[in-house]
């Protein structure tokens, strides 16, 4: 199975992801999503940080949402994302890097994540979850 498509979808990107656990769904959903914004496999493991997401909503929505805020204000690119759930929040450890004009190339610009036909389901112990990104 894929950990990810990108599926057309007018102005927006759609992104179907898929995971073997919620963790595995999360942590996917952040690689796709990052994919979008730069390649990955020029971004180094050098630094760490962590981010704590309160359990409040659609708790996909605001991870990848505080991911985009990490980006947008830190310009902080993750290369792995380990993801931790905690009561009705999570936990994510980031190991990634400082953007570098130098190494990396902006391919889009990604304002949010939204609601729009936001879904997750779960079969047969699979998780998918459908995300829409605002660009």
């Amino acid at each position: 199975m894929e950990p990810f498509k990108v599926l057309d979808h007018d102005a927006d990107i759609l992104l179907e992801v898929c995971g073997a656990s919620r963790e595995e769904l999360f942590e996917n959903a952040a690689g796709a999503m990052l994919s979008l914004i730069t390649d990955p496999g020029k971004v180094r493991s050098a630094l760490e940080k962590r981010i704590t997401v309160p359990g409040n909503g659609e708790l996909l929505i605001n991870f990848l949402n505080e991911l985009l805020f990490v980006w947008d204000v830190e310009r902080f690119i993750p290369a792995e994302v380990a993801v931790t759930f905690e009561g009705e929040g999570l936990t994510a450890l980031l190991k990634g890097e400082a953007f570098d004009e130098g190494r990396h190339s902006i391919e889009a610009e990604l304002k949010a994540v939204t609601y729009h036909k936001f879904a997750i389901t779960e079969e047969k112990g699979k998780f998918k979850a459908t995300i829409i990104i605002d660009v």
